[in-house]
């Protein structure tokens, strides 16, 4: 364990990446991408469990769901589509005034009007033989219409006053199936051998952490700090564990929005600033949730041998119910329990989650560039 000297917050920030880098280890999870969940998501249903992941995630491996406000993957989508257009007269522009009046009479020759989305090879197949020099802009201009206006129609049921909700990929029963399906996994954690180094991780340097020993506690607390700088050993077992591929439903068009990534000039961004808005550096969009990590019928033992006061002992025992390091689970409902025992040099917490209920730990996080596969 390191020795802290710095910050008051340190000692905790440390165990707590010391706690990240085991998990990660133990459960095969890439540093890359993975972010911890503090507290976990405990969904009862569809809707909860795709709350949990319907996010922009924050740049850090800690999320405290509880403290930041971001906005949803879903939110961020519409607003790139609607903020997108490539009028007619860009294509004109494109392909010359004279080629398009030459275009549109040959349109009318045919009978029936060939459908919305045969147009690009249409003009392609009619180009090569009479504007050869423009086939491919003309194609690609086309196609761009198609693309955006096909994303917009989707989006429409999804939007206003009436509006369905944004569904995705798991749904809460597959994600229990899937998890029953799977196999379990065991590990253990000792603060002393533990390694605290996140330097290597997606998100590099100093991660802050948010809470102490419990709920909403501060990281600073002497409590806290005493407990961060004690001898901490933690026994997990999960019974399944799985990694879950997490995919937005009918409103979404991967392809629309690689397409507005890869181009950031006007078209097809109605004001090109956008583009920086939401996918630049200090951008809204800049992160994506590629799969979750759930657990099911979890059990943690952890020890500490820090030296609690009496009072100190009844207030970590009384806050017990808020939820306690490393996982922060209210205790609630029916689906947590835990207890605690203390004594002079010895800190007991027990906490198991009852079976059958999914509790998603973590989730996988990429860059957008990656996200809409662009390296």
């Amino acid at each position: 364990m390191i020795t802290i000297t710095d910050t008051p917050t340190e000692a905790m920030t440390a165990v707590t990446d010391g706690w990240y880098n085991q998990l990660a280890a133990s459960l095969n999870l890439s540093i890359r991408h993975f972010q911890l969940l503090q507290p976990p998501a405990v969904p009862t249903g569809d809707q909860a469990l795709w709350d949990s992941f319907n996010v922009v995630p924050p740049v850090t491996l800690k999320y405290n769901r509880w403290l930041y406000q971001q906005p949803t993957f879903f939110s961020q989508y519409a607003a790139v589509v609607n903020g997108l257009s490539f009028p007619e007269s860009d294509f004109v522009e494109d392909i010359g005034a004279d080629t398009y009046v030459q275009w549109q009479a040959y349109l009318k020759t045919i009978t029936p009007p060939p459908p919305a989305n045969t147009l690009p090879t249409v003009w392609f197949q009619w180009a090569m033989v009479n504007a050869p020099d423009v086939a491919n802009i003309g194609r690609s201009d086309l196609s761009t219409q198609l693309l955006i206006e096909g994303a917009q129609a989707l989006l429409q049921p999804y939007e206003g006053p009436n509006a369905k909700p944004a569904d995705f990929s798991p749904t809460f029963s597959d994600l229990k199936n899937t998890l029953r399906a799977s196999s379990g996994a065991s590990f253990s954690f000792d603060s002393t051998h533990d390694d605290p180094d996140v330097s290597n991780s997606w998100v590099p340097g100093d991660d802050p952490n948010y809470f102490g020993i419990w709920t909403g506690s501060s990281a600073a607390f002497h409590v806290s700090r005493k407990f961060a700088l004690s001898k901490i050993t933690v026994s997990a077992q999960f019974d399944h564990v799985a990694t879950v591929a997490v995919t937005p439903g009918q409103w979404y068009n991967s392809f629309l929005l690689h397409q507005a990534w890869a181009s950031p000039c006007t078209p097809p961004w109605i004001d090109s600033a956008d583009w920086q808005a939401y996918f630049g550096a200090t951008g809204s969009f800049t992160h994506a949730v590629g799969s979750l990590f759930a657990a099911d019928g979890i059990t943690l033992t952890l020890t500490s041998d820090a030296d609690f006061t009496p009072a100190e002992q009844v207030i970590i025992k009384g806050l017990a119910a808020v939820g306690d390091w490393p996982v922060y689970c209210p205790i609630s409902s029916s689906v947590f329990s835990n207890s605690i025992a203390t004594g002079p040099g010895s800190l007991v917490i027990r906490f198991k989650s009852a079976p059958g209920n999914p509790v998603i730990l973590g989730l996988n996080v990429f860059d957008i560039r990656s996200y809409v596969g662009a390296g």
